[in-house]
This record gives C-alpha cells, sequence and structure tokens, in this order.
C-alpha cells in the first residue's frame, strides 16, 4: 500500500510539472509571436514615428533641438568669427564647445527654465496667493 501511494505521488508530480511545462511554453509562444510583430520592419517604423510624434517628445526634442542650435549659433557669432586671428579663432571654437557641452548635459534645467519663462509670457501660469 505505501508503495502505490509514492507510485501516486509521482505520477501526481510528474502530471503537475507537464501542466507547469505546457503553460510556460503556451507563454513563451505567445512572447516569440508578440516580439517578431515588434521587430517587422513595418511596425519598428510606425512605433519610432509614433515615439517621435508624441506631443510631449516632441515638444521637448524641438526645445532641446533649438537650445542646442542657438547655442552653437551664438557662441559661433560671438566667438569664433569676430577676429582674424588664428589663435583667437581656435580658443573661440575651444569656448564654443565648452558651452555646447555645458548646454547639452543641463539641457533639462534650461529647458525647464525657458519653459517657465514662455509660460509667464503667455498667461498660464498665475502666482497663487496664500
Amino acid at each position: 500500500m505505501l508503495k502505490m501511494n509514492a507510485t501516486e505521488a509521482l505520477r501526481l508530480s510528474i502530471l503537475v510539472l507537464e501542466q507547469k511545462q505546457f503553460a510556460e511554453a503556451k507563454f513563451l509562444q505567445e512572447q516569440l509571436s508578440i516580439t517578431y510583430e515588434n521587430l517587422k520592419p513595418i511596425n519598428f517604423l510606425r512605433n519610432a514615428i509614433n515615439e517621435i510624434t508624441r506631443p510631449a517628445s516632441l515638444k521637448d526634442n524641438l526645445i532641446q533641438l533649438a537650445l542646442g542650435l542657438f547655442t552653437n549659433y551664438l557662441s559661433r557669432k560671438m566667438l569664433v568669427k569676430s577676429s582674424t586671428n588664428p589663435l583667437i579663432r581656435i580658443a573661440g571654437i575651444f569656448v564654443q564647445h565648452s558651452l555646447t557641452k555645458l548646454v547639452a548635459n543641463n539641457s533639462t534645467t534650461i529647458k525647464n527654465v525657458i519653459i517657465h519663462f514662455f509660460n509667464l509670457l503667455s498667461g498660464k501660469h498665475r502666482i497663487q496667493k496664500d
């Protein structure tokens, strides 16, 4: 009788493991199907376009791009092209690179200040009185 219970317990354990294996295989197959669909070129392109054109990310990207272009243009006009001396021009290029790097490293802070400034100008930001 004891052997029958051990055999029965073993069969039950095997059945449970087979069901677990079947469920994991089904889950893995679903994940493979999802991955395959996402890696299709048309879906990959569609996801990339959706990511780019999302309003919040588009606004952030445009602000960062404009900020970088403005900084680069301004520093080039003020420092690099204002002199004919090659040493001053080289120094201006290094200063321009440093300013661009500074803006790139602090872009979120600068972006938040610019957004706050535009909100103040457009009247969207109201000062709350206590």
